[in-house]
């Protein structure tokens, strides 16, 4: 399956469409910044089943056709340096659609020359980013004054996830996945 994916609904159930606009600019805008096809990007979303065989469970992927709440679905970004070049400070994203929930610890550490490169995480739409756990301030009213406080955003708010590479070599690839639950 080498399409992107959004949701999109015809009834009760939610099924997937392939739309190659909306997500793919959002991923293709980084790169771009950077040069025409100076990185590829490829993201696709499998759809996680447990199968159960002489008494063990293991973990099988099936194409995320037709999904239903509660499952989980896997993305996997692959990215590409399409130059004889390195590159350097690639942010690689994957969104998080609203339809779904980040599955909290789903995001590897990637390894990288010897460090391990930590996804950062957004709660508002990739404006900003940080590395979990993330806060922000709220104003309530409490005793009829209103009042701000600093409160955790749970993994299930957060709208994308970010690993930041100082450099991508010549020709090189990476992959990259986190989990999601279907709301």
């Amino acid at each position: 399956m080498n399409e992107i994916l959004v949701w999109g609904s015809k009834s009760r159930e939610r099924a997937w469409r392939p739309a190659i606009i909306g997500l793919a600019l959002g991923l293709l805008i980084p790169a771009l910044a950077q040069g025409a096809e100076v990185v590829k990007l490829t993201l696709n979303s499998v759809l996680v089943v447990q199968e159960s065989k002489n008494g063990q469970v293991s973990e099988a992927f099936q194409p995320a056709l037709a999904v239903k709440p509660g499952e989980i679905l896997e993305w996997r970004l692959e990215a590409e340096n399409a130059t004889d070049r390195p590159l350097r400070q690639v942010a690689l994203v994957i969104p998080i659609p609203k339809e779904t929930a980040y599955l909290e610890g789903s995001a590897p550490a990637l390894p990288w020359g010897g460090v391990r490169i930590l996804p950062q995480f957004s709660y508002d739409g990739g404006k900003t980013y940080g590395l979990p756990p993330l806060k922000r301030r709220v104003r309530s009213v409490e005793n009829g004054q209103e009042v701000e406080r600093e409160v955790e955003v749970r993994p299930a708010e957060y709208t994308h996830a970010r690993w930041l590479l100082p450099e991508l070599g010549p020709k090189a690839k990476v992959l990259l996945k986190l989990r999601t639950t279907v709301r």
